[in-house]
């Protein structure tokens, strides 16, 4: 499968699963309030930290040494290293489950032991099969756990069951897709030896900052935000992150999708040059999406935010502020995959410390002083360092040829989408369907605008493509 087939399968997937979650999110905002919506916003950030720990660097190990070669049995071993750090971690919640709820808000530390078993079970299955050269398959698992989630959790709450609906959905949902994913694992034979515990060993003592660094960039500021703000505040916050996320989806497709590839590269040819060639390929795309959706943002961003509910406006700065954040951490986990990809995350792991710290001491102390816009500041603080970080290692591995002329290609493409949205705001006003009927319209000129401007873009499109558009035989 062409890396475009598998970008644009894993990106689809994704946009469904977006599609999905944003009416889930409209639903439960709507009908939980914004209070009861933040408690459960907190619960998942508690547990997707929890997560974090019980993982420990592992799925980045196991999907580093099932792509790179078949000898081993690196699936079981994986599995049991996994499934052995949850049993230890499910304990030591239980036991501390008084603090838990207290900072939670809800007695459902219960909740959150079943909720990790199965966000366990998903990641290891996903990242098993990005490890077999399978991400066209592992990405289609998204949209049925997100789809599943919140039909369940659209229908429990309506049905009167509160927030309790929206965690059996996320239950079901993530269960339902794991259980799923499964069946297409090549499990090899015979049992896991010593060595295959001790490769996951080497590589997870470097890989599980970067763990952290993604978990601290998804949800850090949710986490010291719930220690300040009320939970009103919380839930219009995750709105604007999960905004925010929804352009950077491309950027995440292109890293998911590319490093098995540098990875069998690293470990069969050693090739560098045909490892940078495929870097500058995830950077030339990485902001395909974000760029215009920073540039749509800033113009219909505050109306957009008012579907969730009138109180939900006030994070329109909050929401510009953390899509410029998810640019530039896009691009610079572009650069921190490519050199996981090729054995060395003992250099990512230099630059995981300075975000993690980073992070860590101006979200406590943005947040202290500047609120919520203290803790999007901090995170687009520590975004940028960990892009100048990525960059200075990758560049110490490789000979970098960053494609600035296609990335400026695509903010010439926004800026006259932008034209166009502005003009068709001020004509015809600012209602949510007028403004529906804009971004839609503007993403059918961003693109157009793109093709004529980039030869390179029209070159993957039409390499991509089943069928040839007019436009695209002008080469």
């Amino acid at each position: 499968m062409k890396y475009g087939h598998t970008s644009i399968v894993h990106f689809l997937s994704r946009l469904v699963m977006s599609f999905a979650g944003f009416v889930a999110t409209i639903v439960l905002t709507r009908t939980l309030g914004q209070s009861q919506y933040g408690t459960y916003v907190v619960v998942l950030s508690v547990l997707a930290w929890t997560t974090m720990v019980a993982q420990f660097g592992l799925p980045q190990a196991i999907k580093k040494r099932v792509s790179e070669t078949n000898e081993g049995n690196y699936v079981l071993s994986g599995a049991v290293a996994q499934f052995g750090l949850y049993a230890l971690l499910a304990v030591c919640l239980w036991i501390g489950q008084s603090y838990l709820n207290n900072f939670m808000g809800i007695q459902a530390t219960w909740v959150l032991i079943v909720m990790l078993a199965v966000r366990i079970a998903i990641v290891l299955v996903q990242t098993i099969l990005d490890g077999q050269h399978l991400v066209h398959i592992s990405s289609i698992l998204i949209p049925v756990e997100w789809t599943s989630r919140s039909i369940i959790q659209v229908a429990l709450v309506l049905l009167g069951f509160g927030i309790g609906g929206a965690f059996a959905g996320y239950v079901v949902g993530a269960f339902v897709a794991a259980l799923i994913g499964s069946y297409f694992i090549t499990i090899p034979c015979g049992l896991p030896s010593r060595r295959e515990f001790r490769r996951l060993k080497s590589y997870a003592q470097f890989s599980w900052l970067g763990s952290i660094t993604n978990r601290m960039f998804q949800s850090m500021d949710t986490i010291v935000l719930a220690a300040f703000v009320s939970h009103s505040f919380i839930a219009v916050y995750e709105v604007a992150w999960n905004l925010a996320s929804l352009f950077a989806i491309f950027g995440a497709s292109i890293s998911r999708t590319l490093f098995p590839e540098m990875s069998q590269i690293s470990s069969e040819r050693k090739s560098k040059a045909e490892i940078a060639g495929l870097l500058r390929v995830s950077l030339a795309y990485s902001g395909l999406f974000i760029i215009p959706g920073l540039v749509g943002a800033a113009l219909v961003g505050d109306i957009v935010l008012t579907i969730y509910g009138p109180g939900f406006k006030t994070g329109y700065y909050i929401l510009l502020i953390l899509t410029f954040s998810r640019l530039l951490y896009g691009y610079s986990r572009q650069f921190l995959s490519t050199i996981n990809a090729v054995d060395r995350p003992d250099l990512t792991f230099y630059v995981n410390v300075a975000f993690v710290s980073s992070n860590l001491v101006l979200n406590v102390g943005l947040v202290w002083q500047f609120n919520w816009y203290g803790a999007a500041i901090a995170t687009t603080i520590s975004s940028t360092m960990a892009l100048l970080g990525g960059y200075y290692y990758a560049n110490q591995i490789f000979d970098l040829n960053i494609p600035f002329e296609e990335i400026g290609k695509q903010w010439l493409a926004a800026g006259i989408m932008a034209g166009a949205v502005f003009v068709g705001r001020e004509l015809l006003g600012a209602s949510i369907p007028v403004v529906i009927f804009l971004v839609g319209g503007g993403a059918v000129i961003y693109f157009v605008a793109l093709l004529v401007l980039s030869e390179k873009f029209r070159e993957t499109v039409d390499d991509n493509l089943p069928f040839v558009l007019p436009l695209l035989a002008w080469r």
